[in-house]
């Protein structure tokens, strides 16, 4: 049934991306109206725009769905970023980053993960503008609070925090995207556990900090 059900998508992508643009406009026009509804007080609160986060959701969803029917592959971004590595430890030894165990298995190259990683970055710019919300903040007024002004300190754990994500992907075989998203939708048990265990790290995490 499965099978078929994508065997269908395949030989009527046009359909489908029809749809997918008009289901996107009708959640849009949903949220613009439950937006509309919010309070002028609220809205003093909060000045930044903000997108409806059912047409991001709606959005992530979709892409994930259209990256199985066109290309076969789920999203993630992670591998990316040891593809990264892997070109900048090219350059510094050479052909012999070819021959370590990983490499061998995923080349250091610049594939269509990459590609989406670098997308994700300039998306996220994109909206930022668009939302007006864009700004550059050495140090985020929460962390000033706790921890003081200091941005050395601030880069620091920022930078530890990064590469423990980095081990923590690796290790875990994937990314809040690869497990979060491509692996929950399709009903992954290590990914719904790993999706369990980024709350709790970042829950926790976050009540030892703040």
């Amino acid at each position: 049934m499965v099978h078929r059900v994508m065997e269908w998508i395949r030989t009527n992508q046009g359909r489908v991306l029809l749809l997918v643009v008009i289901l996107a406009a009708l959640v849009s026009i949903d949220s613009r109206t439950a937006d509309s509804a919010v309070t002028a007080s609220q809205s003093t609160a909060n000045p930044t725009g903000r997108w409806s986060p059912y047409v991001a959701g709606l959005g992530i969803g979709l892409l994930s769905c259209l990256s199985f029917v066109i290309s076969n592959r789920p999203i993630g971004v992670s591998t990316a970023y040891a593809q990264t590595s892997g070109l900048i430890g090219r350059v510094v030894v050479g052909s012999q980053i070819d021959e370590m165990p990983y490499y061998r298995t995923v080349r250091p190259e610049i594939g269509w993960e990459w590609m989406l990683a670098v997308g994700v970055l300039l998306g996220g710019c994109i909206s930022a503008v668009l939302s007006g919300d864009i700004r550059f903040e050495p140090a985020p007024p929460l962390w000033v609070r706790e921890f003081g002004s200091g941005v050395a300190w601030r880069w620091l754990a920022a930078g530890m925090g990064g590469f423990l994500l980095g081990v923590g992907s690796r290790w875990a075989g994937g990314c809040t995207s690869g497990h979060g998203i491509s692996g929950a939708l399709q009903l992954v048990a290590s990914s719904w556990l790993a999706v369990v265990c980024f709350f709790i790290g970042g829950v926790s995490t976050a009540f030892m900090l703040y």
